[in-house]
């Protein structure tokens, strides 16, 4: 049953779960920011990168239906603490392997791949808790202050590195990075204990058919899916990607430099999030969606054209705007429509697009930016994206929901 008090004010449990992803988020930015700055600092093979950075999101598409399914069956607190646990082991590792002599690129995608397969059951059992701790009117409220955390984990883990890497090797920052981990499952212990929805009995391949089916079902969530799937097949590789290429090779930049284009991202982010609540309260939420898709796609235009550093870190904040239009408004609608039982496949679904589209997204713009120059891939992606927010448009269901 969701808790609130009388008084609107969230609960302790949001704010302890605030804690523990500021924390988490941190430690998730800070060491995909050390992880391909490393593989840069190895090799100049364009192409490599972009198979590291699809090996670090396959896990969700290999195994986010098993973490959505595990999330409906046990308890998902305990899920996040053994999950955030496991990354923290991983992290803690790198600089041991270093020592040792033992790092090169597969070996960093390797660890890249077991930290993300920890995150394939950490993320659907995160956004399928909240509505244990709210009741329904007040989730975008709630997910808006969740959300808090992953421009702030963009901001402060990027930033972190800038202050570090002149000093201390990526490989070495890595094992700093398992302590963001470990703090996050100080916090996440003092939360409440809630059992899933449902203890079902059916054969986990039935299972997860039937997270397939209900999500297919509903015409929202289906054109949710969809549209998802396409926008980050665009977006999330570019983004990924090509902003350390972009950083390394247009503008001759440094891993410090990198670090602070990802931090004017999140800074982005923070000044959509006071736009997003007040959108959700004037604007239905399917509309508010389809805006931030549109948005998502259309501000990487300029970087099809800008010569300087500066001017690309300011592009990239006001396309962080947009974000939390999608993450926010696509919690809220699923914690909203979705039945409960079966929140944690079907926000494993919703992983498995974002994540998993990643996955091939990133494999792609390794590839093509061996032959074509970053900044026309960035130009290519904005307008196929932002023309997903039409195609969302044409769904009555969606647009209204």
């Amino acid at each position: 049953m969701a808790m609130g008090n009388s008084q609107g004010k969230p609960p302790q449990g949001v704010w302890l779960l605030l804690s523990a992803q500021i924390a988490s988020q941190m430690g998730d930015a800070a060491f995909g920011v050390l992880l391909l700055w490393s593989v840069l600092g190895m090799t100049d093979n364009k192409a490599l990168v972009g198979v590291v950075a699809t090996l670090n999101y396959l896990p969700i598409l290999l195994f986010g239906m098993i973490g959505g399914l595990a999330a409906d069956r046990f308890p998902r607190r305990g899920l996040m603490v053994a999950s955030d646990g496991a990354r923290a082991a991983i992290a803690l590792c790198v600089p041991l392997l270093g020592h040792l002599h033992l790092l090169n690129p597969w070996v960093l995608a390797a660890a890249g791949f077991c930290l993300f397969t920890a995150s394939a059951f950490f993320n659907p059992a995160r956004d399928a808790y909240i509505p244990a701790l709210v009741a329904k009117e007040d989730l975008v409220r709630a997910n808006a202050l969740i959300q808090v955390s992953v421009p702030m984990g963009w901001l402060f883990g990027p930033a972190l590195c800038s202050v570090f890497l002149a000093w201390v090797s990526p490989e070495n920052l890595m094992g700093g990075v398992g302590l963001l981990f470990l703090v996050s499952v100080a916090f996440l212990l003092a939360l409440p204990r809630f059992h899933a929805e449902k203890r079902e009995a059916a054969p986990p391949v039935k299972a997860i058919m039937e997270g397939f089916t209900a999500a297919w079902r509903d015409v929202r969530l289906r054109w949710l899916l969809i549209i998802t799937a396409v926008d980050n097949l665009f977006i999330m590789g570019p983004a990924i990607v090509g902003t350390p290429l972009l950083v390394k090779g247009r503008y001759g930049g440094t891993g410090t430099d990198y670090a602070l284009m990802e931090a004017a991202l999140a800074a982005g982010v923070f000044l959509g999030l006071p736009l997003t609540a007040w959108l959700n309260r004037r604007m239905g939420q399917g509309k508010v969606l389809t805006a931030g898709i549109f948005l998502d796609g259309i501000t990487y235009l300029p970087l099809l054209w800008i010569d300087h550093q500066w001017a690309a870190g300011l592009a990239i904040g006001l396309h962080g705007i947009s974000i939390p239009l999608i993450t926010v408004t696509r919690s809220s609608l699923v914690q909203r429509i979705a039945p409960p039982e079966q929140l944690g496949r079907i926000f494993a679904l919703i992983g498995i697009t974002v994540l998993g589209l990643t996955a091939a997204s990133s494999g792609l713009t390794g590839l093509v930016a061996t032959a074509v120059p970053v900044n026309v891939i960035f130009g290519v992606i904005a307008v196929g994206a932002a023309l997903c927010a039409p195609a969302a448009w044409m769904s009555k269901a969606f647009r209204e929901a």
